[in-house]
């Protein structure tokens, strides 16, 4: 299929059709051409760039990081090497991530026990009546 109606191409790539007309605000598709009565049509190119913005989406990348890369692709001013370095900045900051996250579900587990506890510890006894608990 070589030109798709709005419709068509966010039943292409999976996506609402305000979508659509976001990117293209906000410059992550091209602007599209009308047909004479003045529908928006997509071409394949088109339909390819949404897939990979959603798929960039999907890998943990913003919209802003998308548009950089899109833009800096355009002028030919990043290669394989500059798109390595930034996935492993966002693997580094989604370890980061899970680092934090590894660290409060430890926090919640001991205060799971620490309330579970028969021989509760007198700050939690403490607390527990602050909050009008019993124990």
């Amino acid at each position: 299929m070589g030109q798709y109606l709005s419709g068509e191409m966010a039943k292409a790539a999976k996506v609402n059709i305000e979508t659509l007309r976001y990117y293209e605000k906000h410059g992550l598709l091209p602007e599209p051409q009308r047909s004479e009565s003045g529908y928006r049509l997509y071409n394949e190119e088109t339909l390819q760039r949404l897939l990979f913005v959603q798929n960039a989406k999907r890998c943990g990348f913003t919209l802003k990081e998308i548009k950089k890369a899109l833009v800096k692709s355009a002028a030919g001013s990043i290669g394989i090497a500059d798109f390595v370095a930034v996935i492993e900045r966002k693997m580094i900051a989604i370890d980061v991530e899970i680092a934090k996250r590894e660290q409060t579900k430890a926090m919640l587990g001991q205060l799971k026990g620490e309330l579970q506890a028969k021989d509760k510890h007198p700050g939690v006894r403490e607390v527990l009546g602050i909050l009008q608990m019993d124990s």
